[in-house]
């Protein structure tokens, strides 16, 4: 029965999931989500649901409930500002006419895809094995905070899955479940934070937490490793080191020459596992290429002054970093390019030293290149080997199994025939 005297923009929302577990050992889990379901489907399946959900709440016939036909990895419901329950809360508000009505919504895909595209899963490989069903209840103010009270309290201990829920799930879907049950955004949050926590990340944790709750502000932390974050809003700010910037002025000039491979593995190791996992879930990260003076700043600022200065740099774009540390101005092509491959057990390759001479044997160019994301190795690769194609250089490249560097200069330097297991790959890249 509508409610013509509560204005629909008045409407508050609050969110819960139905979290289901697979089982990574089973032939049938594959990594990627199941396609989303269609109209009728998810209506039979948003029946079950909502019959559970009033037996565990107590009663939700006086709020609007609104539910899609979709399960989705967990960096898509955990996002700044959660958009995709405010998506489902609109799409509610926006079936309204001329006044509230509680009511069952369930939204299904047509071809794979909701009319709202802030809805649609993305159905991503590699996803993890906790998938999640969100719903969001929609009502006025005082119902949706007694609501949430309850939900809060216990609907993590108390939200037990119905065996026809369960079996309407299963077979909607097509998968097997090891465990499902109903939580809260909060339980959901809460049970990242132990994650993360027990894996050494807790500022992860805390940068994430900022964003997703959209807290006013600027939240930064050091790592360990000297590694720099600054989240604001959805944007997440850090510094870029070269091994020889990171070695000579920045979080390594303070180790002995023998300790620096050790350190800057360990500083991009951090960087990568930090920016992967903010941009999965959902922040803008801007990389800014470190300097001196930027690093003598950021020393004695903090919060909004040092996202200021950070903000002053360009950020850099594309998907690798040229260092360019010598450049012959001759014209003098270049006869002979030898590539160096820095790499790591764990981390694959950190940079390539390229170096290449003229027909006489002279230094033309001495170079590192970078990747900064991960298709910026195949992006320097296909570059290196176009450069050598346009003026028929001659190509080796040398595979040490290491970082290599000069504990002297604390600089990346190129292998020798010294540095290489036998026999040497000399064509493969990486």
């Amino acid at each position: 029965m509508a409610t013509d005297n509560i204005a629909i923009s008045t409407l508050g929302h609050y969110a819960g999931l139905l979290a289901i577990e697979l089982d990574p050992q089973r032939t049938d889990f594959t990594g990627t989500p199941p396609a989303p379901l269609g109209v009728a489907a998810a209506s039979a399946l948003a029946g079950h649901l909502a019959k559970d959900l009033n037996q565990i709440l107590d009663g939700i016939e006086h709020l609007g409930l609104v539910l899609p036909g979709a399960l989705y990895d967990q960096t898509e419901i955990l996002q700044p500002g959660f958009p995709l329950i405010t998506a489902l809360a609109d799409v509610y508000r926006g079936s309204l006419r001329g006044g509230f009505t509680p009511q069952l919504m369930a939204l299904g895909a047509d071809d794979g895809y909701f009319p709202v595209g802030a809805i649609s899963p993305q159905c991503r490989p590699g996803s993890g094995p906790l998938l999640l069903l969100p719903f969001c209840f929609v009502g006025v103010a005082d119902d949706l905070a007694h609501l949430a009270r309850i939900m809060e309290d216990s609907l993590l201990q108390n939200g037990e899955v119905s065996l026809a829920t369960r079996e309407a799930m299963q077979q909607a879907f097509g998968l097997t479940a090891l465990n499902m049950s109903f939580a809260t955004i909060g339980d959901l949050c809460a049970l990242l934070r132990v994650q993360l926590d027990g894996n050494g990340l807790l500022p992860l944790w805390e940068l994430l937490e900022q964003a997703w709750f959209e807290r006013p502000g600027v939240h930064s932390t050091i790592l360990a490793g000297g590694n720099r974050f600054l989240v604001a809003d959805d944007h997440a700010h850090t510094l870029f080191y070269t091994f020889d910037d990171w070695a000579q002025f920045g979080p390594g000039r303070g180790l002995s020459g023998v300790e620096l491979g050790a350190g800057y593995r360990r500083w991009a190791r951090l960087q990568r596992q930090y920016t992967m996992a903010l941009e999965a879930y959902g922040l803008h990260v801007r990389w800014v290429l470190a300097n001196p003076q930027l690093e003598e700043t950021l020393a004695i600022v903090a919060g909004e002054a040092a996202q200021a200065a950070m903000r002053e740099i360009p950020c850099l774009s594309g998907d690798y970093l040229v260092e360019a540390i010598f450049q012959n101005d001759s014209a003098c092509p270049e006869q002979q390019m030898t590539i160096t491959n820095h790499a790591d057990v764990e981390l694959g390759t950190l940079a390539y030293t390229v170096m290449s001479l003229d027909a006489d044997g002279r230094l033309l160019r001495l170079e590192h290149h970078y990747p900064l994301r991960p298709q910026g190795l195949n992006v320097i690769i296909d570059r290196l080997i176009e450069r050598c194609a346009e003026q028929e250089t001659q190509r080796q490249v040398l595979h040490p199994g290491q970082l290599l560097y000069s504990e002297n200069g604390r600089s990346l330097r190129a292998a020798t025939a010294a540095d290489l297991p036998a026999p040497a790959p000399t064509e493969r890249m990486h």
